[in-house]
């Protein structure tokens, strides 16, 4: 299949939906299928396990569906189901971690095929490697690639949106320091991944390190 084929076929796939957070993004995602004000007109499940695929649809169907929801089989290790999954889709939600491990191939497929990519990595390693080694040829093949979509940052950012609005103009912001504490009726708060994510992060310092020196400097934004 052409990897710049139909991109209007689905506006949405997620992949790697049956996982311990694709599960409840498709719950959520299904919440705005079924209501007709709704810009998600469409979306399709893929992940490399078709049963796995269909116990989380009707684990997440918390009501009938009026439209079929489709699978679609991909699996990180074979690129050609990768590239057949980015050429149907618009945007392509990755919850696939961990992402050091598993991200790069969703990423690769998505530029490839022009297709917008999403994912919910906290992985500051692969975000910034990612940014460095498909920068170009996204804006070349117009393919918007956005991380850092999952609990790692969005709270963060959030508090700091309104954090900033109870600020009255001269007054600005300089500094934010933000905290989470995670709580839980059970011993374990997070999944294996999410663990996983945090001892290969500090595994990788040195790494990531070494990337950012060998960046490009571009000139910070003026801020008045």
């Amino acid at each position: 299949m052409n990897v710049r084929g139909p991109k209007l076929t689905r506006s949405y796939d997620f992949h790697e939906s049956s996982g311990f957070t694709g599960k409840y993004v498709v719950k959520e995602a299904l919440k705005f299928l079924n209501s007709p004000s709704s810009p998600l007109k469409t979306l399709a499940l893929a992940g490399r396990n078709p049963k796995k695929l269909s116990e989380t649809l009707a684990w997440a169907s918390t009501t009938p569906l009026d439209r079929p929801v489709p699978f679609i089989i991909a699996d990180t290790s074979n690129p050609v189901t990768l590239h057949r999954m980015a050429s149907q889709a618009k945007l392509i939600l990755n919850c696939a971690g961990t992402f050091c491990y598993h991200g790069e191939p969703v990423v690769n497929a998505c530029v490839k095929a022009g297709c917008d990519y999403l994912d919910i990595s906290g992985e500051s390693d692969f975000i910034e490697r990612m940014e460095t080694v498909y920068h170009e040829r996204a804006v070349e093949n117009g393919s918007l690639m956005i991380s850092a979509c999952g609990i790692d940052s969005v709270p963060a950012e959030l508090g700091f949106l309104f954090n900033s609005m109870q600020w009255i103009y001269p007054a600005v912001l300089n500094r934010v320091e933000a905290y989470m504490n995670l709580e839980s009726d059970i011993k374990v708060v997070a999944n294996y991944a999410t663990y996983e994510s945090a001892v290969l992060g500090l595994a990788n310092v040195d790494k990531l390190k070494e990337l950012r020196q060998s960046k490009r400097r571009t000139a910070r934004p003026s801020v008045s």
